[in-house]
């Protein structure tokens, strides 16, 4: 199970970098702030609302406030380095 969940999350944010990619080439003006907006989007929708109604994760309610800061930290790392990462692929 958990190798499982490992999977099914990075496969997650991997579909979303190429959702990403390819928003970004439609409307460049997506990856402002440097993809940042884009990993707190994914963190908002997914992390605090859909994944734990789902009943994968417990609710953001019964997280710890580090827990809560850490997430939303490692998002918005997640959305600079995908946007790195894009323009890297694109420039080449």
């Amino acid at each position: 199970k958990q190798r499982a969940g490992e999977f099914v999350h990075l496969a997650f944010g991997a579909i979303n970098g190429a959702v990403y990619g390819a928003a970004v080439e439609m409307n460049p003006r997506m990856r402002a702030v440097g993809g940042v907006p884009f990993g707190l989007a994914v963190w908002a929708l997914a992390d605090e609302g859909i994944v734990p109604a789902l009943g994968l994760k417990r609710s953001p309610r019964d997280s710890s406030l580090g827990l809560h800061a850490y997430s939303f930290t490692s998002h918005m790392v997640y959305g600079a380095t995908t946007e790195l990462v894009r323009g890297a692929i694109r420039r080449r």
